[in-house]
């Protein structure tokens, strides 16, 4: 057998452990949602995907393992639609308004959040999330910058860092106790980070087509 074969090989196996591994974690998420992390059962993952139990123990080195790699994929699905949001703003402020807003809104949109931070989600899950390490904030520390950067790269990347833990913060408090005037928030937000960031909103607040955010030059 010839290297070429082998290496073509070796890339097929690794896609399809790749793809059998996105669907077990599909099949654990919508476990989670029906029944929260405490009734989330490795034979029931198992089930939905027609495989064996041992096999969803072997992918994920058992449910601790499970429970982190479902963070970890749904954090990722999370910061893509910030990603999505982000861009389609027609103005800088118009893309911070899109991206905010997406954050505050995504826990009412996406059960699976919802119930990773429910009251049933137990001690191990909760520990995963609400550590300094969770992997929701450092992942959102790494992509929002990198997703600003790229309309905004005048922008200071340590104050965009420190945008992007606080707003993956903020977010995850919203989902566990929603906010009452989601859109107030919204502009409030926009204007704080705008701040921060040292730049100017030129407008009033609370019409999204009437301001906009220039860099002064400066940080405040």
């Amino acid at each position: 057998m010839s290297y070429t074969a082998v290496v073509t090989e070796g890339s097929q196996a690794q896609r399809v452990a790749r793809l059998k591994r996105t669907e077990l974690l599909e099949a654990a998420v919508d476990e989670l949602v029906a029944h929260g992390w405490r009734g989330l059962q490795m034979q029931a993952v198992a089930k939905r995907v027609g495989v064996s139990r041992q096999t969803v123990y072997n992918t994920f080195s058992g449910r601790d393992g499970l429970a982190a790699a479902m963070i970890e994929y749904l954090t990722d699905s999370f910061l893509d639609g910030f990603d999505d949001a982000f861009a389609t703003g027609e103005s800088p402020a118009g893309r911070w308004e899109n991206g905010v807003r997406y954050l505050l809104r995504r826990g009412d949109d996406d059960p699976a959040l919802r119930a990773m931070l429910g009251l049933d989600s137990g001690k191990q899950f909760l520990g995963l999330l609400t550590s300094g390490s969770a992997p929701i904030v450092s992942r959102a520390r790494e992509r929002i910058p990198a997703t600003v950067l790229r309309s905004q790269p005048e922008l200071d990347l340590a104050r965009l860092t420190h945008v992007a833990e606080l707003l993956a913060r903020l977010t995850l408090s919203e989902i566990v106790q929603p906010i009452a005037e989601l859109e107030a928030a919204v502009f409030t937000v926009s204007e704080m980070v705008a701040g921060f960031l040292g730049v100017k909103v030129v407008g009033g607040v609370g019409d999204s087509r009437s301001h906009d955010l220039r860099v002064t030059g400066g940080v405040v």
